[in-house]
């Protein structure tokens, strides 16, 4: 097995997990009425780790695996194509429901768990360019 497919294996897997974990959050907001329904930031913490996996888990090794056999140029486009039909479909479901409305309220473990969450992620970024 190539790293590349090693990383689409994971990455697969990966995505139907955050896929389902929309839709357990797309259920758990229209169970309120709809101006209770509001972003929260685990909302976009979802959505944007969607995106990062969809893009550097899925789309750049498929376009590897695609720049070396061309066979592969199809399936390579009609993933990238379904990925973006994805993401697009839940933030429509998210707009369909009214889900895209301001907070309500924040919790400040909720603020400290998404804040803690973007500073990892910002210091592993800046640890690869570092260490390149």
């Amino acid at each position: 097995m190539s790293p590349a497919s090693a990383v689409l294996t994971v990455s697969g897997v990966l995505f139907g997990f955050l896929f389902a974990a929309f839709w357990w959050s797309l259920n758990r907001e229209i169970a309120f009425k709809a101006e209770e329904r509001h972003l929260k930031l685990g909302h976009l913490l979802l959505l944007g780790t969607l995106g990062l996996l969809g893009y550097f888990g899925i789309i750049v090794p498929l376009g590897l695996l695609a720049a070396e056999q061309q066979a592969l140029r199809m399936p390579y486009r009609g993933v990238v194509l379904a990925l973006i039909g994805i993401y697009g479909y839940t933030l429509t479901e998210f707009g369909h429901y009214s889900v895209f409305q301001r907070a309500k309220y924040r919790t400040p473990l909720e603020w400290a768990f998404f804040s803690l969450t973007l500073l990892a992620m910002a210091g592993v970024v800046l640890d690869w360019m570092v260490r390149q």
